[in-house]
């Protein structure tokens, strides 16, 4: 296995904690608050790189 999928686990696997984090702080913030606007601006690069790491591994992509 390659060094970029091996990362692309480890990124994974962080992704994933942040989602269950951001879904369990959604509980506590109200909507319409600051805090609830940037947990959701939060959501956006994590669930990219989410994305991103899910196609390296599922593609096997070694571009080097």
């Amino acid at each position: 296995m390659g060094l970029l999928r091996s990362a692309a686990k480890v990124i994974l696997g962080v992704d994933i904690l942040f989602l269950l984090l951001l879904a369990f702080s959604f509980y506590y913030l109200d909507p319409g608050t600051a805090p609830y606007v940037t947990a959701q601006l939060t959501l956006v690069p994590v669930a990219l790189s989410f994305v991103a790491a899910a196609i390296v591994i599922r593609t096997g992509w070694e571009p080097f």
